[in-house]
C-alpha cells in the first residue's frame, strides 16, 4: 500500500480518459471528484479489470464491485467515484478524498449526459488499431487459415467486435473513415461470420488468467501449475474450444502430487479434484461439455451467458453462473459447495500419502475451509 499513489480527477477532460489505456492499477488510485451527485456511467473500455467504488457526500459506500474490461458500469446517484486494483484496500484512501475534494477547483465540469466524443475517439482509434494488425498479417485476401493460426480465439473477438464498431461508426457519423479500412471491416466479417457469436463470447470470457491467479498445489502447498481435465474431442472446432481453457476446468497441482496419485491415468480422480473445488461452476460447464458431446446443446443467447445457457446453473457466480456479469474468470474462492463436495476432495486427495511433508504443514485445512487461500 505505500507504494500506491492517489490520483484526484477534477477537469471533464481527466475523467473521460480516467484509467484508459493503463496497463494495470497495482500502484494508481483513481479519486473522481464531482459537484455535485448523480447517477454516473463509467466505462472500462481500453482499462485494466478494476474495482469501481461510488461514494456519497458523506463517505457512505454505495457501489463496490470489481469490473473487467469492456464494460459499461451504471453507478447510482453519487458524489465520489474510486477507481482501484482490484485487490487494493481503498478504504484507507476515503478519509483523504472526503477531506480533500471540497477544497479543489472544478475546472471544465459538464453534465454527466453531455457527449462522449472522447469516448467515441478512443474507441474508434483502438479498432483502425485492429484492423491494422489484420491488414499487417494478410497482405491481401483475409483468409479464415491465417486467422486461426495468427490470433487467439479471444483476439479474433475483440477484432470482429471493433470491425462491427467500425462500420457502425461509419454509418452514423459523417466522419469520411478511410475506404480500404470499411472494406477490410467488411472481409473480416464475412470471413468469422460461422462463429461470431463464439468469437464475441469468448472476447469477453476467454482472455488469459493463469498468470494472474496463485498456482500453488492445491495438495501439499508447494509451486505447480493449472492443469487443465476435461477435454475436446479432436474434431470439435477451435473456436468453441476456448470454455475448455476457463478456470473452471482446471485445478492447481505440482508435478509431485500428480505422480504420487497417479493422477493423469486416474481420470475418476481428477473429475473428483475439479468437482470438489469449483462446485457448482466445474457442473454447469459439465453439462455444456455432455450437451455439445451429445449434439444436445440448445440455442441461447451467448451475449447475455457467454459461457453457458442460463438453465444449466444458478443465478450467482458462486451458483454457477455463466451470464455475462460473471464471465470474467475469477479464482474458486467462496465457490458454494456441499458436504458431497467435499467428501469428493477428501476422497482425491487423501488417496495416496503424504511424503516427507505432515499433513498439518500443508495447504490442505484451508481449502477444506472453502477457500483456496495462498499465505
Amino acid at each position: 500500500m505505500n507504494n500506491m499513489r492517489l490520483h484526484f480527477l477534477i477537469t471533464s477532460e481527466q475523467r473521460a480518459f480516467g484509467a484508459m489505456f493503463f496497463k494495470d492499477m497495482n500502484e494508481d488510485v483513481l479519486a473522481f471528484v464531482y459537484p455535485t451527485d448523480t447517477a454516473r456511467t463509467f466505462h472500462t473500455f481500453f482499462c485494466p479489470p478494476m474495482r469501481i467504488i461510488a461514494l456519497s457526500s458523506d463517505g457512505q459506500v454505495l457501489f463496490d464491485q470489481i469490473i473487467s474490461k469492456w464494460r459499461f458500469v451504471k453507478l447510482p446517484a453519487c458524489r465520489y467515484v474510486i477507481e482501484c486494483g482490484p485487490k487494493a484496500d481503498y478504504r484507507s484512501y476515503v478519509k483523504t478524498v472526503l477531506s480533500i475534494s471540497p477544497d479543489l477547483p472544478q475546472s471544465g465540469v459538464i453534465d454527466p449526459s453531455a457527449s462522449m466524443d472522447s469516448l467515441l475517439f478512443a474507441l474508434l482509434a483502438e479498432a483502425i488499431s485492429d484492423i491494422r494488425r489484420i491488414r499487417d498479417t494478410h497482405r491481401g485476401r483475409i483468409r479464415s487459415t491465417i486467422q486461426r493460426r495468427k490470433f487467439e480465439v479471444w483476439e479474433r473477438g475483440q477484432i470482429v467486435s471493433s470491425a462491427g464498431f467500425l462500420l457502425d461508426f461509419c454509418d452514423a457519423s459523417r466522419l469520411s473513415i478511410p475506404s480500404s479500412a470499411v472494406r477490410l471491416a467488411y472481409s473480416i466479417l464475412q470471413v468469422e461470420e460461422p462463429y461470431l457469436d463464439e468469437l464475441v463470447a469468448a472476447s469477453v470470457a476467454g482472455i488469459p488468467w493463469q498468470q494472474e491467479f496463485p498456482n500453488d498445489c492445491m495438495r501439499c502447498g508447494k509451486p505447480g501449475s493449472w492443469r487443465p481435465i476435461l477435454r475436446p474431442a479432436p474434431d470439435v472446432p477451435v473456436e468453441l474450444t476456448w470454455r475448455y481453457q476457463r478456470p473452471e476446468n482446471a485445478i492447481p497441482i505440482c508435478h509431485h502430487c500428480t505422480e504420487t496419485l497417479d493422477l493423469l491415468r486416474n481420470e475418476s480422480m481428477q473429475i473428483d479434484l475439479a468437482w470438489g473445488l469449483w462446485g457448482s461452476r466445474f457442473e454447469a460447464l459439465w453439462r455444456w461439455h455432455r450437451a455439445r458431446k451429445n449434439h444436445h446443446l440448445p440455442n441461447w443467447n451467448m451475449v447475455a451467458f457467454p459461457l453457458w445457457p442460463r438453465e444449466f446453473s444458478g443465478d450467482t457466480w458462486e451458483t454457477g453462473s455463466g451470464a455475462l456479469k460473471d464471465a470474467r474468470p475469477r479464482p474458486p474462492y467462496q465457490v458454494e459447495r456441499g458436504e458431497e463436495h467435499m467428501d469428493s476432495l477428501r476422497r482425491a486427495l487423501f488417496s495416496k500419502a503424504f511424503r516427507r511433508r505432515q499433513l498439518g504443514e500443508t495447504h490442505l485445512q484451508k481449502l477444506l475451509n472453502f477457500r483456496l487461500d495462498i499465505s
